[in-house]
């Protein structure tokens, strides 16, 4: 006897209350569901359906052997998914809302690389920093920094950032460089302001955390908009390291206050919270882990 074809057949006898319905659902006759019942019930050595000529009914046993059998049957045709999916070659359209500032300068030059990858996956990236509805304006992944409060989505961390404080040689010539946060607070700044996000950063200094409320004295909502006008000389900016490794390597900006330490930001991917995630999105997040995870 085929015990999984067995607990099959029983679940759906159990579902519908008919060997008759339930041989239709299973497309096997009403006489072979009998057979395979009849088989169950001397294997188990217990009746699991009370017959008579106009009701089926459940027994205790057979209750609780249907509840389990179900449970059992669910996993394993999980397991089954899971194992086809990860040997299927990943394809359609993946929907991916990303933050601006990490968006422009990590996830854009590293796409390419995943699509050759998967050559047939369509891939549409949203840049911006609102926060999107991924299950009603059906996202797949959406990537932000720090934690959301929905507890329908599983959070991914792929990556960090810190928040640097940064100005230009051209503006440590004209207001010297600051040496303490009281000193940079007398300078005029340019800085990220997205609703509340860059209102205030955080720094630890000799084991004491202090928090920065940036001065409104220039704002934007782009982080590449603020690095292009801090690289003129107005102001100093706060922004992620990831954005101006490079301007610092050659020249062009000027790290301030090296003895902050900046609080690291952890950048997530989320996604819906499914029994079975989408080959897609797995082969996604994997990507996202190794780009960026170091």
């Amino acid at each position: 006897m085929d015990m999984v074809e067995a607990m099959r057949v029983a679940v759906e006898v159990a579902r519908h209350g008919s060997f008759t319905l339930a041989g239709r659902e299973l497309r096997i006759s009403a006489p072979s569901v009998s057979r395979i019942i009849a088989e169950l019930e001397a294997d188990l050595g217990a009746r699991l359906f009370n017959r008579t000529t106009r009701q089926l009914n459940l027994t205790d046993a057979g209750l609780e052997f249907v509840q389990k059998s179900a449970g059992l049957l669910e996993e394993l045709d999980h397991m089954r998914n899971m194992v086809r999916e990860r040997h299927d070659t990943p394809r359609g359209l993946l929907r991916v809302s990303c933050v601006t500032a990490f968006g422009n300068e990590c996830l854009a030059p590293a796409i390419p690389d995943f699509m050759q990858r998967y050559p047939q996956l369509s891939v549409s990236v949203d840049i911006g920093n609102r926060l999107v509805d991924l299950i009603g304006e059906h996202y797949d992944v959406a990537l932000r920094v720090g934690p959301l409060s929905d507890s329908s989505l599983i959070a991914q961390k792929i990556s960090t950032q810190q928040i640097v404080f940064v100005a230009s040689p051209d503006f440590c010539l004209k207001f010297g460089t600051p040496l303490s946060i009281d000193e940079i607070k007398d300078c005029p700044s340019v800085t990220q302001v997205s609703g509340e996000w860059g209102r205030t950063h955080q720094f630890n200094h000799h084991g004491a955390t202090i928090h920065f409320d940036v001065p409104q004295h220039l704002t934007m909502n782009s982080a590449r908009a603020v690095r292009n006008a801090c690289l003129t000389g107005y102001g100093y900016s706060l922004l992620p390291d990831f954005m101006v490794a490079k301007d610092i390597r050659e020249g062009r900006l000027i790290r301030l206050l090296p003895d902050l330490e900046p609080v690291e930001q952890p950048i997530y991917a989320f996604y819906a919270q499914r029994r079975h995630m989408p080959e897609k999105v797995r082969v996604f997040i994997d990507f996202l882990r190794e780009a960026f995870g170091h």
